[in-house]
This record gives structure tokens, C-alpha cells and sequence, in this order.
């Protein structure tokens, strides 16, 4: 049997495990109700780890999460290329190869793209430096049977897949698409230019009231029609530019649970929201949404916003690396 030895790995802070570990904590609470977020929380998290983001004490612990969640979520290639970037850092090292889980969840990321012949390679691979079954932890039998029978053919590892995989996932409902009534929208069109006018003029508290009003005119849940996270948004701007962060935080965590339009990864909401919540000193999570904005949305999105926002960002960064 082969000698497992795992290779050397670099501590993160204490702080930064710490906080990892609780963002993958929130991750797995919401994994059964809203997968994408849950996808988006690892991420996070993901992102946070300094370098080698591949060999950290960190590493195991989120990408195990991580891939786990973006293969959930259906986020199968960028589920998969992490996969065999983490692969080839392993691969790379001169040290032996004694952690086995990237090879396997790579193989799992293989057969969601339909290349069981690459799966079962890889596969071979775990045999050959002295995988046990502890790898295959909490994977349906298929990729352990697989890592038993690496000659079983094609179509016979795709149809397992099919039946063992995909078929049992959970599947969330459908939400229909609603759209607001023609008369409503054009009902509402005066007010949200009264916004539009008074927020080009510079009088945001006019701009808010207007935007308000024509908020009014959406049904409940108003989170099903996507006018709702546009205005939701707008207001939440408007009160952030007259620092009345209170006020502001309600209508942009309304943007933020819009599922019209997917508000969660709405890059712009998510970094006001950072702002108003750092603005508010909840600095946890002002520093989550930021990350999570800057990750959708680069430098670019930061361009003109204050100094201090850039600062704290960076400099939690910084400390991170």
C-alpha cells in the first residue's frame, strides 16, 4: 500500500479560519433553500483564502464546500476548473501527494460534463497513489464502485450517473415569471421619472419619495417582479448619498432578496449594501458584500466610490495574503 503522506501546508490567521469557518457555516444553512446564495457564500469564502490558495491549512476545508455547492447549483465548469487547478498544484509539487478529495470531486466534476472516459483517468490516479474509501465520503456509491471497477464502460458510468446523481438531486421550483400589468407600468412611469429628474438634479430626498411612491404601485411579493429591485436599488442609492444609512438599509436588502432578477448577485447592490452596512459598523458583514461585489463586479465597480470604502476593502485584503 502506498504511503499517504500529505504535504506541508501554510497556516491562515486564526482570524481568517475562524471567519471562514463561519461563512461556510452560513453556507451549509442555506443550501436546501437556496442553493445559489449557498454557492455564492463558499465563494466568498474562497476568495478570502490567501496564497497558495491550494496548499493552505484553509484549503481542504472550503474547496470541499465550495465544489460541493457549485456542482449543487449547477455551476458545473467553474466548479470543475477549480478542480483541476487544484489538481495540477498537487501535481506540480514536488512533495508526495497524500490528500486525495481534490482528485475525486475533480472526477465528480468530469461526469457532470459528460466525460466519463477523463472521470475514470483521474480515477486511476487516486488508485495509484493509495485512496481509501474515507476519500469518497459523502458521495453517492457511484465513485467509489468507480474507483473499484475503473473498466466499467461509458454508458454504463453515465446511466449510474443519471440514475444515482442528477435523478435524486432536490429539485427547486420552478417560480413563474410575473410581470406587472401594462396599465400599472405606465401608471407608474410618471413617478419614476419624477425620481430620475430630481436624482439627476441632485435632490436625492425628492428622488426617494417619488421612487417610493411608485414602489407603492407593485403587489406583494413584490420580490417576484423586477421593477421592484430597480426602485428597491434606486431608493436605497438615494438615502446612502444623503448618509442616512438607516433608512437606506431596508430597501437595499429588498433589492438583495429580489428573485425576479437574481438580486443576490447583483453587483451593484451588493456593494451598497457593503457600504451602508460598514457605514452602520457592522463591519462582518459590510466586509462579505464588498468582497462579493468586488468578485462580480472588479475594480471597475469601485472606480468612484470613497476612498474609505476602497481602504477597507484593500486593507482587509492585505491582511488576508
Amino acid at each position: 500500500m502506498v504511503n499517504r503522506k500529505t504535504r506541508k501546508t501554510v497556516p491562515v490567521p486564526t482570524a481568517l479560519e475562524r471567519l471562514l469557518d463561519e461563512i461556510l457555516q452560513e453556507a451549509a444553512s442555506l443550501k436546501e433553500t437556496d442553493i445559489q446564495l449557498s454557492a455564492d457564500k463558499t465563494a466568498a469564502a474562497w476568495a478570502l483564502v490567501p496564497e497558495p490558495k491550494f496548499n493552505t491549512n484553509c484549503t481542504l476545508m472550503v474547496l470541499n464546500d465550495h465544489l460541493l455547492r457549485l456542482l449543487d447549483a449547477g455551476r458545473i465548469q467553474e466548479a470543475s476548473n477549480i478542480a483541476g487547478r487544484w489538481v495540477a498544484d498537487i501535481e506540480s509539487s514536488q512533495e508526495p501527494v497524500g490528500e486525495l478529495r481534490p482528485y475525486v470531486l475533480f472526477a465528480a466534476s468530469l461526469l457532470y460534463l459528460n466525460k466519463p472516459t477523463a472521470a475514470k483517468t483521474i480515477i486511476r490516479m487516486t488508485r495509484s497513489y493509495g485512496a481509501r474509501k474515507p476519500d469518497f465520503k459523502g458521495l453517492p456509491a457511484l465513485y467509489w464502485d468507480l474507483f473499484i471497477n475503473t473498466q466499467m464502460e461509458d454508458t454504463v458510468v453515465m446511466e449510474r450517473f443519471q440514475q444515482e446523481v442528477l435523478q435524486p438531486q432536490r429539485q427547486l421550483p420552478e417560480i413563474e415569471a410575473v410581470e406587472l400589468h401594462p396599465f400599472l407600468i405606465d401608471y407608474m412611469a410618471p413617478m419614476v421619472q419624477q425620481g430620475h429628474s430630481a436624482f439627476a438634479a441632485g435632490n436625492y430626498e425628492k428622488a426617494a419619495r417619488a421612487w417610493i411612491r411608485a414602489l407603492k404601485q407593485i403587489p406583494e411579493p413584490q420580490s417576484e417582479f423586477g421593477q421592484s429591485l430597480t426602485l428597491n436599488a434606486a431608493i436605497g442609492d438615494a438615502f446612502f448619498l444623503l448618509r442616512d444609512y438607516q433608512q437606506a438599509l431596508p430597501y437595499l436588502e429588498a433589492a438583495k432578496a429580489n428573485i425576479a432578477e437574481n438580486g443576490q448577485v447583483n453587483a451593484f447592490v451588493l456593494l451598497r449594501l457593503g457600504e451602508v452596512l460598514l457605514e452602520l459598523e457592522e463591519h462582518a458583514d459590510a466586509r462579505e458584500y464588498l468582497l462579493r461585489a468586488h468578485t462580480l463586479g472588479g475594480e471597475k465597480l469601485f472606480e468612484n466610490e470613497a476612498q474609505q470604502y476602497k481602504d477597507f476593502l484593500q486593507s482587509y485584503l492585505k491582511t488576508s495574503t
